[in-house]
């Protein structure tokens, strides 16, 4: 019998029917993939931003909807995936739905995965106070992490280093370690009870390192995951 993503990130659908994505690492990628599987199970599934994402193409099986709620309507009805948002002056970006749309799918996506946090596409992140932008309607967050950041030095791979080195006294020199991750996700993001994902364990060494992260992570957390989105093919969606 397949495990679904949901089962492996302990996501219940019914229950979490509205996920919110922060943190840095994977976001995009887990956040269609999500929605995929969902759809696959049966689910009427969309996708949105509460900050900036790049546009996707559509194609068979996604609607690309930037205009209103008929128009995620009409997508849901042809039994497609929506990504809903409002496109940039350059056009290859998407924030936020207009309200209308973003009220249509609260009310009407059986699921709804929103990409909450921003990170320059770099691997770990610390946030500010406004982020990440979550909607009160949010069910459950998930955090996610990069193992790509390990053994770098955090000022090159951490977004809003230098409020990291403030707020936990690091320096951005020092290179990145199973405890600085912990310590980024548990201060950065521990107040939202969220699922933590740690992502990108592409190879031996680097599952070790999150496996030594996630045991740090778990007496904080409800539950921790480790496992490489590209290994498991959800770069693909």
């Amino acid at each position: 019998m397949t495990v679904t993503l949901d089962e492996k990130l302990g996501l219940e659908p019914a229950r979490d029917r509205v996920v919110s994505i922060a943190g840095a690492g994977g976001k995009t990628t887990l956040m269609f993939a999500l929605a995929r599987s969902r759809a696959r199970e049966g689910y009427t599934a969309a996708v949105m931003t509460t900050t900036h994402i790049l546009c996707p193409k559509p194609s068979e099986t996604l609607a690309v909807v930037t205009g209103g709620p008929q128009e995620a309507a009409r997508a849901f009805s042809q039994g497609k995936l929506v990504a809903a948002g409002s496109p940039d002056a350059e056009c290859f970006k998407m924030t936020a739905p207009a309200g209308e749309t973003m009220q249509y799918l609260l009310d009407h996506a059986q699921a709804l995965i929103i990409e909450a946090d921003g990170s320059k596409r770099l691997p770990i992140k610390f946030p500010n106070d406004t982020e990440p932008v979550l909607l009160p309607q949010t069910n459950r967050v998930v955090v996610v992490a990069g193992l790509s950041a390990l053994g770098r030095p955090l000022g090159e791979i951490c977004h809003r280093a230098p409020l990291a080195c403030e707020r936990l006294g690091l320096s951005p020199r020092e290179p990145v370690t199973p405890p600085v991750i912990a310590r980024l996700v548990t201060e950065g993001y521990a107040r939202y009870r969220p699922i933590v994902l740690l992502n990108q364990a592409d190879t031996p060494e680097r599952l070790r390192a999150g496996e030594e992260t996630a045991a740090l992570l778990r007496g904080a957390f409800e539950r921790v995951c480790v496992m490489s989105l590209l290994q498991e093919g959800y770069l693909k969606c």
